[in-house]
C-alpha cells in the first residue's frame, strides 16, 4: 500500500510568521479530519506558544486529529547520534575534559535542526499521519542542512571504506600502545546508518509527489 502522507514545509526569514502560518495550516488540516502533525525544526521553540500547549521531543496531542512536536536537542542526539556521540565523548575525556564539557562539545551546530528533519522522515514512514506540517528553521539554515547528504554520500562511497578498514588494522595497536579511544565497528555502522537516513530524508523532501516547500514572506 502506498504511503499517502503529505509533507508541507514552511520556511523563510526569521520573524516573517512561519510558525503562525504553520500552526494555522495544521489546525485547518485537523479540522478537516486529517491526522496532522505539526513539527518545528527551529530552536526558537515558539510553536508551543502558538498553541499554548507544552510540547517536547515526542508528538503531543493538542486537539482532535492534531499533534505537535518541538526539538529537544539532547533527546534527539541520543536517539540519532548516540553511538557516535559516546565515542566522540570518550575522545574528549581521554584528552582531559570533564564529563559535562565533553558531552556539551559533542552537540555540534545544526545537529538539533538536522535531527528534527530526521524525525520528519520517520513520521512519514510510520504512516500514522495524513499530513505533516513543518515549521522550519530560517531559509539559509534549512538549505545548508538539506545539502549535507550530498557531502555525506561522497564520504560514504569514497572515504568511509578506507577509514573503516584502517581502523580494523591499526585500531588494536593504537588502543594498546597509546590508550587512544578507537572507533569500533558499531561506530562505523552507526555513521553509515545515519547517512542513509539523511539521504532518505533528502529524497523524501525533494519528491514533489510527497512534499512541498512554501516560502513565507513579509509584504
Amino acid at each position: 500500500m502506498t504511503n499517502a502522507t503529505r509533507i508541507i514545509v514552511y520556511t523563510g526569514k526569521g520573524g516573517v510568521g512561519k510558525t503562525s502560518v504553520a500552526a494555522a495550516t495544521a489546525l485547518l488540516s485537523a479540522e478537516r479530519g486529517k491526522r496532522t502533525l505539526v513539527i518545528s525544526t527551529d530552536i526558537a521553540h515558539s510553536l508551543a506558544d502558538s498553541f499554548d500547549v507544552p510540547l517536547g521531543g515526542e508528538p503531543t496531542r493538542i486537539v482532535d486529529n492534531l499533534w505537535g512536536q518541538e526539538s529537544d536537542v539532547y533527546y534527539n542526539v541520543r536517539r540519532y547520534w548516540g553511538t557516535i556521540q559516546r565515542y566522540v565523548q570518550s575522545v574528549f575525556k581521554w584528552r582531559g575534559l570533564d564529563d559535562v564539557l565533553a558531552e556539551e562539545l559533542t552537540v555540534l551546530p545544526g545537529m538539533d535542526e538536522l535531527s528534527s528533519l530526521l524525525w520528519i522522515a520517520e513520521h512519514h514512514d510510520s504512516g500514522e499521519y495524513d499530513v505533516i506540517v513543518v515549521d522550519a528553521a530560517p531559509t539559509g539554515e534549512t538549505v545548508r542542512l538539506l545539502s549535507l547528504p550530498e557531502a555525506g554520500r561522497w564520504w560514504l562511497e569514497r572515504i568511509f571504506p578506507i577509514q573503516r578498514r584502517a581502523m580494523q588494522i591499526a585500531g588494536p595497536v593504537l588502543r594498546r600502545v597509546m590508550g587512544v579511544p578507537v572507533p569500533d565497528d558499531s561506530v562505523f555502522a552507526a555513521g553509515e546508518e545515519l547517512f542513509h537516513r539523511l539521504d532518505h530524508m533528502q529524497q523524501l523532501l525533494a519528491d514533489e509527489q510527497k512534499s512541498s516547500v512554501r516560502l513565507v514572506l513579509n509584504l
